[in-house]
């Protein structure tokens, strides 16, 4: 082999060992990035904690309209006045389904819930509104971490909690995002006649804040 032929085979031999190298780099690169992926997919499905969650008790809701759309527009809350005897507290259906989302104070000597906004007072905040499937929900207008009691819809079909920004979806109520998601609005049975809505006083003088299990 002559001398040029010699620095030929030296020069095929270099860049032979140097795609070697880079072939070795790439399939290493190559398991570290899919031992990363598969970690990060791990890790999402591990630290998870919605799916830790409960999700909220199932209520057979009453149809009360046609659909209802919350993605054009941010719905705040309405307050509404309110009638109670010795069984019923009652709200205008009507009231709720020109509003979608409306609110109430309810009074009894027998409520003892300390709100950010009553301090303890015999007052208990409720809340009623028509789902995007035009069903009506009632529920106990309190998010106990933060102890608000304000909420409104986003334009991403979210309730949201006006103090600390937890997301629940607007017609399950399971929960999207925020400190306080295992709260959403408590809801309630309740009966419909005729214009009437008709919440049990019973379950609303008992209630009591929940804790997270």
């Amino acid at each position: 082999m002559d001398i040029e032929d010699q620095q030929l085979q030296e020069k095929r031999d270099r860049v032979t060992k140097k795609s070697a190298k880079i072939s070795s780099t790439t399939v290493l690169i190559g398991i570290l990035l899919v031992v990363m992926v598969g970690g990060g997919v791990a890790l999402t499905v591990g630290g998870s904690t919605g799916s830790e969650i409960k999700p909220p008790k199932q209520i057979d809701r009453v149809e009360v309209t046609g659909p209802v759309d919350y993605t054009q527009a941010r719905v705040d809350m309405k307050k509404i006045d309110y009638e109670a005897d010795e069984k019923w507290v009652t709200i205008n259906l009507d009231d709720v389904i020109k509003n979608k989302l409306v609110t109430f104070n309810f009074k009894s000597p027998k409520i003892n819930v300390e709100t950010r906004n009553f301090a303890g007072k015999p007052e208990l905040p409720i809340l009623a509104m028509v789902d995007p499937k035009g069903k009506l929900m009632v529920g106990v207008s309190y998010c106990e971490p933060c102890r608000s009691i304000t909420f409104h819809t986003e334009k991403d079909m979210s309730l949201t909690c006006n103090i600390c920004g937890t997301k629940w979806d607007v017609e399950t109520l399971i929960a999207w995002s925020g400190a306080c998601m295992p709260f959403p609005p408590d809801e309630v049975k309740v009966k419909v006649k005729g214009d009437k809505v008709l919440i049990p006083r019973d379950y609303l003088e008992k209630w009591e804040p929940r804790k997270e299990t």
